[in-house]
């Protein structure tokens, strides 16, 4: 007999497979708007899902095609829809499913191959949006609690939440307990306002039959079903219905709940295509099983979709597979830069088709072995899921923070221009592809254009002002652009805003703005420990550091070259290079300085105090996990605690204020003036 219902079940879905799907409504005018429809429809089918409630799959089978007010009988794998009096969609489910899945069905059956829709062009999407760097992200997971680490929406969670164009803009939504109610489907009905969409849950399927259950009608109608996680009980039903007031929610179904009392409410793909017009500049993801085995929505996020793209599953996914599948694709995305369509190009096959499943029914050692394939629905052109350009600290290769010291050359505020090297790194296109596609960069300081659609490959000349360089794969490159006048005086302790534009073809573009800092230039470093008190002067225009120590009856002096100034008794000023002396001179300073040892070694070891406060920033903390943000803003003040010991203090200006330990580092922003003493060279013996 089991055998019998698996040969009837293919037979049911295959046959499915070989109709048309034009016809995507359900039979007589079914009443989707909730609020046209009478009470007495929208419950009927609630009291039929109670009768079904402890048969068989084929028993209720049977009383369903027996019941003269049942207008539409769908069969799917260990699932069954039904409408009673043309009102909302209804399901029964029938066992619990396999574990670690993303399907509600025990089996699924089909095999047909992944589509790929795809525009000839790979253009980047957005050009002229505003703000098109700042994007947002929700994440969905109404089914955290069952799937646990193995839950692929952990994946843009982990992957985007300090990427910068993400940061501090994910909505990130789940179920952590079965009974959880934290989301909604006002969340399903938000999609416009996020630039990327990922939906974790379950997906079914069930398709149209006549009495006796074979014979197909309709043009073969097919459902798939997306689990909400939104959950009712039997008794909020009335208010549910009242509380969607006029809204046309077409395309919401229930399904009994195997909690006795409790109903789940599923989405059909019409859901999506009743309440969206367009969908524009999207990458979506919904990561569920079987939902691309009728087409429906494809078809369906095919019409509403403009410049985006779509990803979801063919058949049955195991939950631990659908996260490796989609680690591979946002590490394509994120590391090399690539549009969603090449990045899935570029997966490995093994993790998005010929996915192998296996399922044993448990009957006469039959069984039956399905491949899985995930699927791409492309309209128009490609989406990036970051932007492909980004401002790099020349010296270390690490994108610069929001507010960083940037390294302008020149003299602030002595009425002549600045100049400055600037470095960009460039993803998504190996060089080959951008010379193919003229690709140039603008450059912008303050609003004002310093670097006009300039080409940048071929790089064939060694002594231009241009430097190409191959960065961590081969869809990165670095571009450095030596000496580019600023056309402007800039002023100390001020705020500039850099803006760089990505051209493709001349049209479409990644874009970067950045608020990066003049400098702090001058400044006064009081550092105390245990009662040993040192006094820093610093000043920028000459690169000049001053070093008093009372308690000593010391005074020294360090210069850019990297050479200190101390006065001996008997020789007078002299100069001489420390270097070696970091550690053994670190080690008597009133704080710990391991900090400072990433920092570049440009003057003298002491160099690297005046530095750290161009170095740390509130960006930066925000990305340490050992940094805790504990106030801000406080009288403008930000706040961080380090390590849990090491208190942090910006000031309203951003600026590093102080650090605090068992001793203190403060930093006063004011003019200084350091001279270097008359000093004869004194060769010291390297330590």
């Amino acid at each position: 007999m089991r055998l019998f219902l698996l040969l009837f079940t293919l037979f049911l879905l295959f046959s499915c497979n070989e109709l048309k799907k034009e016809n995507t409504r359900g039979t007589d005018e079914v009443l989707d708007d909730f609020s046209k429809m009478p009470d007495s429809i929208f419950m009927a089918g609630f009291k039929m899902l109670e009768t079904l409630e402890e048969t068989s799959f084929s028993k209720a089978l049977a009383l369903l095609q027996k019941e003269p007010n049942v207008t539409e009988i769908g069969v799917g794998d260990s699932l069954l829809s039904f409408r009673v009096s043309h009102g909302p969609m209804m399901l029964v489910p029938f066992g619990e499913g396999i574990p670690g899945t993303k399907g509600l069905s025990a089996r699924s059956l089909s095999t047909a191959p992944f589509l790929t829709v795809q525009d000839e062009k790979d253009h980047v999407v957005a050009a002229q949006r505003e703000d098109r760097e700042h994007k947002k992200a929700l994440i969905l997971a109404p089914y955290l609690w069952e799937f646990g680490q193995n839950e692929d929406a952990l994946v843009p969670l982990k992957k985007l939440e300090n990427q910068r164009n993400y940061r501090g803009r994910i909505t990130y939504k789940v179920n952590s307990t079965k009974n959880a109610q934290n989301i909604s489907l006002d969340d399903y009905t938000s999609f416009e306002a996020y630039d990327m969409i990922y939906i974790s849950s379950h997906g079914s399927m069930t398709c149209i039959t006549k009495e006796g259950g074979i014979e197909i009608t309709n043009g073969g109608l097919c459902h798939s079903f997306i689990s909400t996680g939104v959950r009712l009980k039997k008794s909020e039903l009335p208010q549910f219905k009242k509380s969607i007031g006029s809204e046309v929610f077409n395309g919401i179904a229930f399904s009994r709940s195997q909690e006795e009392g409790i109903i789940d409410v599923e989405l059909l793909p019409e859901f999506f295509e009743n309440h969206y017009k367009a969908l524009e500049n999207k990458l979506i993801i919904i990561s569920a099983c079987q939902l691309g085995q009728r087409g429906d929505i494809g078809d369906t996020f095919g019409k509403i979709l403009r410049n985006s793209q779509l990803f979801y599953w063919q058949n049955t996914i195991d939950a631990n597979d659908a996260k490796k599948a989609f680690s591979s694709l946002y590490d394509r995305m994120l590391d090399y830069g690539e549009t969603a369509p090449v990045a899935f190009e570029n997966m490995p096959d093994a993790l998005k088709k010929n996915i192998p499943y296996f399922k044993d029914v448990k009957k006469q050692g039959d069984s039956v072995e399905v491949f899985n394939y995930l699927k791409l629905a492309s309209q128009g052109n490609a989406m990036h899921l970051i932007e492909p350009v980004t401002f790099i600290d020349e010296k270390t290769r690490r994108p610069l923070d929001e507010g960083q010291v940037f390294p302008f050359e020149g003299i602030f505020e002595d009425n002549l221009p600045e100049s400055a090297n600037f470095t960009l790194e460039l993803l998504g296109y190996d060089q080959n592809e951008m010379q193919q596609g003229h690709m140039t960069l603008t450059l912008k300081v303050d609003g004002e254009t310093v670097l006009d659609n300039q080409s940048f490959l071929p790089d064939t000349d060694p002594y231009d002002h241009i430097e190409v360089q191959n960065g961590k794969n081969e869809k990165t490159t670095w571009v450095t652009f030596k000496g580019i006048d600023l056309r402007k005086d800039l002023k100390k302790n001020s705020s500039v805003k850099l803006e760089a534009l990505f051209h493709f073809d001349g049209e479409h573009y990644g874009y970067q703005s950045l608020q990066v800092s003049t400098g702090s230039s001058d400044m006064r470093i009081e550092m105390e420990h245990e009662g040993d008190h040192i006094t820093m002067y610093f000043d920028a225009d000459n690169y000049g550091l001053k070093m008093v120590i009372p308690k000593e009856n010391q005074t020294m002096y360090g210069d850019e070259q990297g050479f200190m100034y101390v006065h001996s008794d008997g020789e007078g000023w002299i100069k001489t290079e420390m270097k070696g002396m970091f550690a053994a001179i670190g080690s008597k300073m009133p704080i710990n300085l391991d900090f400072l040892n990433d920092l570049p070694a440009k003057g003298t070891f002491l160099h690297k105090i005046p530095a750290f406060a161009a170095t740390l920033t509130i960006a930066k903390l925000e990305q340490e996990p050992r940094a805790k943000k504990i106030s801000g803003p406080l009288d403008a003040k930000t706040v961080f605690l380090a390590d849990g010991h090491v208190k942090i203090t910006f000031d309203a200006q951003k600026r590093l204020e102080s650090l605090e330990d068992q001793g203190y580092i403060k930093y006063y922003y004011e003019p200084q003036k350091v001279t270097f003493p008359k000093a004869k060279l004194f060769q010291m013996p390297s330590f």
